[in-house]
């Protein structure tokens, strides 16, 4: 017999996360001796050389379980977005916080409601726990928050919304999110994903901790250390919500899921504002570069407020991430959203993007 008989419905119709090629592997296959990624939207500065002392520091006890609530580093957030630390959850990156979420409030027949793109995870977790998924087209690459008020049954359990939203890099305002909240009953779980919120220039970018803090919806902000902290490698993240939300997802939370390193690196990062500061700055720089090169070569994108850009190269997004590949540079095809001549590009190092801007030259 099939294992495939075995495994639950909602598992076989599934399809498995796809991380893209590493460095190591295009690497090898092109021959190539320097490769730089700007896909995944990491931090393109390196790690923090505070965080890397702090590592060494702990090295010698990592044969000791990590604490297995997180109580510094929830500590140090707390005092930080002045919040109980009871309002904190840490996580095993922004992922475990979504399937907690998922196990904890999701059951068959519920519906849960996103934007038409957005983190593929969204869906996994909902389809996971036998959800019903509600998609709502953007609106000129915006999340429309009028027409999923207009999306939401009796039925639905959960709302996502990614803010800024990933690929665009676009965001929706506190003025409409405010009108969003007084059209939206109050028994529905509202994930705001602010995985970029760090990178944000808008003076109008929702203030969501204030929002938790005061407002009578079930609100829980999904933050990271991955892009801001440097330290994707780790897999941390965290969550921000009422207590009685927190206390729900820690019943569910496996013991222990968050490692001992990552901890110590998180709360390091935390202590450094000169590495936070030279990453933004490096990311204000480089869009504005960017910007100006696009311009240049008269390629469409959306002006961005996170550290990627959504460009239209007007050629097969597949062909032309080949075309870059060849040439050192990883970028994301837009294909994976739909949009079939897009690529998503993290905003790189002024070198790195230098380079991008002399390769499509050449491709384009």
């Amino acid at each position: 017999m099939s294992i495939e008989k075995l495994v639950r419905k909602e598992i076989r119709a599934l399809k498995p996360y796809n991380p893209g090629q590493s460095i190591s592997d295009i690497k090898l296959k092109y021959g190539l001796e320097e490769v730089f990624n700007l896909s995944t939207n990491e931090s393109v500065i390196g790690p923090s050389a505070v965080v890397q002392e702090a590592l060494r520091n702990e090295l010698a006890n990592i044969n000791q379980y990590p604490d297995g609530s997180s109580y510094l580093l929830r500590r140090a957030l707390s005092e930080k977005y002045d919040i109980d630390s009871d309002m904190v959850i840490i996580t095993n990156g922004g992922d475990e916080l979504l399937y907690l979420l998922g196990s904890c409030f999701i059951s068959p027949d519920d519906e849960i409601i996103t934007g038409e793109y957005g983190f593929s995870t969204y869906e996994i977790v909902g389809s996971l726990y036998g959800a019903k998924i509600i998609r709502v087209p953007l609106r000129d690459g915006f999340l429309d928050l009028t027409g999923t008020v207009k999306q939401v049954t009796e039925n639905t359990k959960m709302i996502f919304l990614c803010n800024p939203h990933n690929p665009d890099g676009t965001i929706f305002n506190q003025e409409d999110f405010n009108d969003f909240l007084k059209e939206l009953p109050a028994n529905i779980v509202i994930v705001l994903d602010e995985a970029y919120a760090d990178f944000v220039e808008n003076s109008e970018y929702p203030d969501s901790i204030r929002l938790i803090k005061e407002n009578n919806h079930y609100i829980i902000s999904l933050r990271t250390f991955s892009k801001i902290g440097g330290i994707a490698g780790l897999r941390i993240g965290f969550g921000i919500a009422r207590e009685e939300i927190i206390s729900c997802l820690r019943k569910v939370q496996p013991p222990y899921s968050v490692n001992r390193l990552a901890q110590i690196a998180a709360r390091a990062f935390l202590s450094d504002n000169n590495y936070q500061n030279s990453l933004l700055q490096n990311n204000k720089q480089g869009k504005k570069y960017l910007y100006q090169q696009l311009d240049r070569l008269n390629l469409s994108y959306y002006p961005t407020e996170s550290n990627f850009i959504f460009v239209d190269l007007r050629k097969d997004s597949d062909l032309m991430c080949t075309e870059l590949i060849k040439r050192g540079i990883i970028v994301r095809s837009g294909k994976v959203w739909g949009k079939n001549t897009w690529v998503r590009i993290t905003i790189g190092t002024p070198a790195q993007n230098r380079q991008l801007i002399r390769a499509l030259e050449k491709i384009l």
